[in-house]
């Protein structure tokens, strides 16, 4: 079968990830010639790997959605010169593929006696928010639409596209072209089928909704939506991403690291995290093979502590001896003095490769080390980094310090066998750039408000690096304490960042500081260079932390309508109205040096009313 391809492509910054160029070059396979067509400019690299495995990429400007990207091409490449191809197949970026071979797929469909034809379908839904009256009719999903010559040539075909109105909304390109091409034509006497019939599946829209038995059923695609769609949603829906992923694993050749490169890079972190649940729990048990042993030993670890408190040192080196395979130790601090004595105590404990270097300054503590005082051996070869420091938190008290300190290294590195199965990670999984504790939640407040006087000088410290990960809206996954385990490749965003040491001096350590902003965009420095974030957590910590996260969930959620999704819109609508709430985001984006005076004020005053509230109020389920 003669075919020709439009492939609709767009990305705010024209970044063309690897995904792009592999669906064309499979799609060649199989078609007779592929154009792109960019809405809006593609980089100049980009340009090129498209035009490596297309026959022409076309730009124009972003208007009218994708409906009038492919008018304006079919327009362009003409309707007569189209009806000489036997199928037209309109697709676009918006899904990874792909997974099993298109060739199954043609198999299929070049038997089908149809007029048009689709991979996927969303069934009707009455009633319907914005389609036109009222009822989204059955339609075959745009993401691959199909078109035999039966129709390609027909004056019908030609009209439908000669009258497209101008599309200026999402919504108007559901109801003016994807739910209606179906209807239209079907009404004029053409017929059409899709390879995965809704009414094969539970729900109305398989893509997304029963992506794990579509997955299992082979079908080709894998919609992006489903990396960034509403976690709520996911949830109350009971999708599962990562059953999607190890599929995958199983039974396609397709090459994960296509997809991973490009969701870190696009999608807001904790939503990716949380639907394909990267996230791990590790026992005290060896979890890997002897083979897997075998290559962590071999693998090759820079351990850097920043040891302020000189008298932690052998607690920080005993946890560093947890690490299974070879590593260089380098200890920073702050003075000559401090050099000296944990010179000495590094001698008499025999570790092999070690050196200790002295700070330029405190300004930025453990952050500043890091990155200024280690930025040569941080561009080394080494397999991965492990980021320690000799933690206290004085500030935060004795007891929730100790909490913190035992919650990072407690999920980074609790036991010999703990630590290699952590690093077995990187091995096994070569997209991931860090692993990092989940949010530190018992003892701070950080669920939902963790970014505090961090985000705006976040975004503007991106936009300089060229980070292009959105923002976490709010809790960002980030290594609290910053405590990690990366692979140097993930760090170079910001070791290379040019950073001086006047650039910390100066500044109190506290919220808004280089340093706490810094702390937060480690992980972004890993996403923005395409490899995701795993947060990983020790079966003793999980069953401390777990309690109390639902017994908090629980309580939130106890009087507030329906699922999780209901639950989440009734609470936007009540902060919208929130007089507090609107006076502190007013703060926040039009005077920021003020929000920073003040937040120690309220911060001081939230806690001691959280303090004396349990005095003053007893809680219902307990009275007499």
């Amino acid at each position: 079968m003669k075919r020709i391809a439009f492939y609709l492509f767009w990305e705010k910054e024209g970044i063309v990830d690897r995904y792009i160029p592999y669906c064309l070059e499979k799609l060649h396979e199989h078609v007779e010639k592929v154009i792109v067509i960019s809405n809006g400019p593609v980089s100049q690299s980009g340009r090129a790997e498209l035009e490596r495995v297309a026959d022409e990429v076309w730009e124009r400007e972003n208007v009218g959605f994708d409906v009038w990207g492919y008018k304006e091409a079919m327009e362009r490449f003409g309707f007569d010169r189209l009806a000489e191809y036997d199928e037209l197949i309109l697709l676009n970026y918006t899904f990874f593929g792909p997974v099993y071979p298109f060739s199954e797929m043609f198999e299929k469909t070049d038997a089908w006696d149809v007029d048009f034809w689709g991979i996927t379908e969303h069934g009707e839904v009455d009633p319907h928010h914005f389609a036109s009256g009222g009822v989204l009719p059955r339609h075959i999903q745009s993401h691959w639409l199909a078109v035999r010559k039966s129709l390609l040539a027909s004056e019908a075909f030609r009209q439908y596209w000669e009258t497209m109105p101008m599309i200026t909304s999402y919504e108007q390109s559901i109801d003016r072209h994807e739910a209606r091409f179906a209807k239209h034509f079907e009404e004029q006497g053409f017929t059409w089928d899709v390879v995965y019939r809704y009414t094969d599946f539970p729900s109305r829209n398989p893509v997304l909704e029963d992506v794990v038995q579509l997955t299992a059923e082979r079908c080709p695609i894998l919609k992006r939506r489903t990396f960034f769609h509403d976690p709520l949603y996911l949830s109350d829906h009971a999708i599962i991403g990562r059953d999607v992923i190890d599929i995958l694993e199983r039974t396609s050749d397709y090459p994960l690291e296509l997809i991973w490169e490009n969701v870190a890079r696009t999608v807001e972190p904790r939503v990716l995290a949380t639907n394909f649940s990267l996230h791990r729990i590790y026992s005290d048990a060896l979890e890997i093979d002897s083979e897997q042993q075998e290559r962590t030993r071999a693998m090759r670890a820079l351990v850097v502590i920043h040891c302020y408190y000189e008298d932690m040192i052998d607690e920080l080196v005993d946890y560093a001896d947890r690490l299974p395979c070879e590593r260089h130790l380098v200890v920073t601090t702050d003075t000559e003095q401090k050099r000296g004595f944990l010179e000495a105590a590094l001698a008499a404990r025999g570790v092999p490769s070690y050196e200790v270097r002295v700070t330029e300054s405190n300004a930025g503590r453990d952050i500043s080390a890091f990155l200024l005082t280690c930025a040569d051996v941080l561009r080394e070869d080494y397999d991965i980094v492990v980021k320690l420091h000799s933690k206290r938190s004085p500030q935060d008290g004795a007891v929730a310090g100790g909490w913190f300190k035992r919650h990072l290294v407690g999920n980074l590195l609790h036991s010999p066998n703990y630590a290699a199965n952590i690093v077995s990670l990187f091995d096994r999984h070569p997209e991931i750039g860090m692993v990092i504790p989940p949010v530190i939640q018992i003892g701070f407040p950080t669920m939902g408000q963790a970014w505090y006087l961090n985000k705006r000088p976040a975004a503007r410290l991106c936009q300089q690096l060229g980070i292009k990960t959105p923002l976490d809206a709010s809790t960002p996954l980030s290594a609290y304490g910053s405590m990690f385990i990366a692979r140097p490749r993930a760090l170079r965003t910001l070791v290379d960042a040019g950073l001086t040491w006047s650039d910390f001096e100066d500044q109190p350590y506290s919220d808004g500081s280089l340093a706490h902003v810094i702390e937060r965009l480690f992980t972004y420095s890993s996403l923005g260079a395409g490899m995701p974030v795993y947060t990983v957590q020790s079966t003793e910590l999980a069953s401390i932390n777990y309690p109390f996260l639902e017994y908090k969930l629980q309580n939130f959620s106890e009087g507030l309508p329906g699922a999780a999704v209901q639950q989440g819109a009734y609470l936007e609508r009540l902060k919208a109205h929130s007089v507090l709430g609107f006076s502190k985001r007013i703060v926040h984006m039009r005077f920021p040096a003020l929000a920073r005076m003040l937040f120690p004020v309220y911060d001081a005053s939230r806690k001691a009313y959280r303090r004396m509230r349990p005095a003053v109020r007893t809680p219902k389920r307990n009275r007499a």
